[in-house]
């Protein structure tokens, strides 16, 4: 589903602002400023009772930083004026950026946010006698907080988004970039640590320390680059194993100064260096293939992939208890582009296509061109009502978008959009199909349109 706008968050917020009594709201803010400390004092040591939590909080940056960070959030939400929220607005935005840079894990802010309210209102019972009053401030904070937490999870998700969007340019650029240059260079850099290796031990200088693979040029390039690059193949997980068994074991046969156990050392170093490079062969062969996965003209995946992908989404939505959906989008009169300004104008507005669906997903999402003009996205993590809405902002997108022809040629277009929501079928050939019929069902009922298969 599409996140709300600033705009749109800004205008609820006002709305629920605007419902509580002034005298309420300046009760809670007296009461927050109050005892802001404490509550500070309070969220923290909640989160910090949380082993989760622990991994990215600590004590000495909670009394340097956050928690003086911590009330001043606290006075700044709530001692607010209908003017300035806009301000306010930026301010929570600017917080879920910091924790999307971070890395801070969504739950462990709601979570926190959750043990805050809890303390405000223990003080609000026990800091206004008014039973209305306290009946309206407890529904203040409630819904107060929990717009703060909605505003800071929107910036939070743009910007998770556009990290992952970063990140997989930045995983593909490293797994095309020279292949056969870097395979050369890094059998190259681990033949110089083995001959380094053998120097040390040949000439005695074993007191001086043995040079470790890790810290080699070989060693640098894998953990910083490959290890990252080629996260999760099978391959990576044995050559890190057989470099730890190198430096953690075998280097210590070569240090015991025992000759019979040196000899033996050598020859297992030798033998697992050797596996290291067929291994990593084997990696970089592999990945000399991936530009196939992608279209040659949009840079969108192919059809190559596309097993896999929903392969994979059916079986973690299996496991999650979510559901993703397809949406077979095709553009409408295409043919016409072609005859009418030619095959070079047809192939602009096919690029251009593809960098309007790109945009108009989210970074989990995946965006396909199956062929022609023909495209395929997966829609993950979302509802019947989410995937609907989507697919019918795309439709308004595409209807808005000015398609750029040779020359200064500008023309308008629609595209048909056929949606299934996955509905826990095993076989994505299923999902697949009824995609597909929805989308026939679209062309053949006027185009312009969505139709739900």
């Amino acid at each position: 589903m599409r996140h709300k706008d600033k705009s749109q968050l800004a205008r609820d917020w006002q709305a629920q602002l605007q419902r509580t009594p002034v005298d309420v709201r300046q009760a809670v803010a007296a009461l927050v400023a109050e005892h802001r400390a404490a509550l500070a004092d309070h969220f923290y040591t909640t989160m910090l009772d949380d082993p989760h939590a622990n991994l990215f909080l600590s004590n000495e940056q909670v009394k340097q930083r956050l928690h003086p960070s911590m009330q001043r959030w606290l006075t700044s939400l709530f001692d607010v004026e209908l003017d300035a929220l806009d301000g306010l607005v930026d301010h929570q935005e600017r917080v879920g950026e910091i924790h999307a840079r971070v890395d801070i894990p969504v739950n462990l802010v709601l979570g926190g946010a959750r043990h805050l309210k809890q303390a405000l209102y223990r003080e609000i019972a026990r800091g206004l006698e008014d039973e209305v009053t306290r009946g309206h401030a407890t529904i203040h904070v409630s819904d107060h907080i929990d717009m703060a937490m909605e505003v800071m999870s929107h910036a939070y998700s743009v910007a998770s988004d556009r990290n992952a969007r970063t990140e997989e340019a930045y995983r593909l650029f490293s797994l095309t970039q020279s292949l056969g240059s870097e395979r050369e260079r890094q059998r190259s850099a681990l033949l110089d640590w083995e001959n380094n290796l053998m120097y040390a031990v040949a000439s005695r200088h074993l007191d001086e320390g043995l040079p470790r693979l890790a810290s080699s040029e070989f060693g640098l390039w894998y953990h910083h680059k490959a290890a990252h690059a080629f996260e999760g193949a099978p391959e990576i997980q044995r050559i890190s194993a057989a470099m730890a068994r190198i430096d953690e074991q075998l280097l210590l046969e070569l240090s015991s100064g025992d000759n019979d156990r040196q000899l033996t050392g050598l020859g297992d170093i030798r033998d697992a260096s050797r596996s290291i490079q067929l291994l990593l062969n084997d990696l970089l062969e592999r990945a000399s293939g991936l530009e196939a996965g992608r279209d040659s003209l949009t840079r969108l995946l192919n059809r190559k992939f596309l097993p896999v992908v929903l392969n994979r989404e059916i079986e973690l939505a299996r496991r999650s208890n979510k559901r993703f959906a397809v949406l077979m989008v095709d553009i409408d009169y295409f043919k016409t582009i072609n005859d009418s300004h030619g095959h070079e104008a047809g192939d602009q507005v096919l690029q251009q296509m593809a960098g309007l669906l790109d945009r108009s997903t989210r970074g989990g999402d995946y965006v396909f061109r199956l062929g022609g003009e023909e495209f395929l996205i997966v829609l993950v993590d979302t509802d019947q009502e989410g995937s609907r809405l989507f697919a019918e902002r795309l439709l308004q997108r595409v209807r808005q978008e000015n398609f750029l022809l040779s020359g200064d040629t500008l023309i308008n277009l629609t595209v048909s959009i056929g949606l299934t929501l996955h509905d826990g079928h095993p076989d994505q050939q299923r999902t697949l199909r009824r995609a597909d019929e929805a989308l026939y069902r679209a062309k053949h009922a006027g185009r312009d349109r969505v139709e739900i298969g």
